[in-house]
């Protein structure tokens, strides 16, 4: 389905391997409520692929617009972290959050993995439009999403220093597909449209698997999580 903000916030993760299981118990129960309660956040989903070295995990925030990152709510969970979140924030590692503006959001549901494609401002924005309109053709992908970079490598300070290296991009393509598989070929053939094939399978062209979605069937599930003096 189509996103239902105008923005979204793409973030890539690594946790200590030895709290892997916590982080998820974390992330799950406190860290993404506690975010999509913010005014203008509309819901969240993480993915991750354990396969892999770096950047394991992959989060995806909908969001109203990209002024909802400015203000005060937002910014009250990064200065004012629960003591959970704080025990928490020395074992992220190789941390890198992009905030984007919505430019193309179309497709049926949610699916079960989601190809991420980062794309360098050189690639000709018709050439990308293209490319997405085929890969939503293609069988079993049910969504595709692009995203225009406000920022494309922005840090936080409680973020460890990444191990990782990082390539600039200017915008963030989404596949959403039934299985991985399909997710795969849906990103090869844009990478191939678009001439970007020998990017390595890094942090923005790689595959993930859906882990959690939040809110579920209750909307006001969303709400639960509001700190009570941002409704004073």
């Amino acid at each position: 389905m189509a996103l239902a903000g105008k923005a979204f916030l793409a973030l890539w993760n690594d946790v200590t391997r030895t709290r892997e299981p916590e982080y998820d118990q974390w992330h799950t129960f406190e860290h993404v409520p506690e975010r999509v309660a913010v005014t203008g956040f509309r819901g969240a989903r993480r993915y991750v692929n354990r396969t892999k070295v770096e950047h394991r995990y992959f989060t995806l925030y909908d969001v109203d617009s990209l002024a909802v990152f400015e203000g005060a709510e937002y910014q009250d969970l990064l200065e004012q972290p629960t003591p959970w979140s704080a025990a928490m924030r020395p074992d992220l590692t190789n941390f890198l959050r992009a905030i984007c503006s919505v430019t193309i959001s179309k497709g049926t549901g949610i699916g079960a993995a989601i190809a991420c494609l980062c794309v360098p401002a050189s690639i000709e924005e018709t050439m990308l439009d293209a490319a997405l309109e085929h890969a939503l053709a293609l069988p079993r992908v049910n969504a595709v999403h692009l995203g225009r970079a406000a920022n494309s490598a922005s840090t936080v300070p409680f973020a460890s220093p990444p191990r990782a290296s990082v390539r600039t991009f200017a915008r963030i393509a989404l596949l959403e597909a039934l299985d991985r598989d399909a997710a795969s070929r849906a990103l090869g053939a844009v990478q191939r449209a678009v001439q970007l094939q020998a990017l390595p399978a890094d942090f923005g062209a790689d595959v993930y698997d859906l882990a959690f979605v939040f809110p579920g069937a209750d909307a006001d599930e969303r709400l639960a999580g509001r700190r009570a003096d941002w409704n004073a």
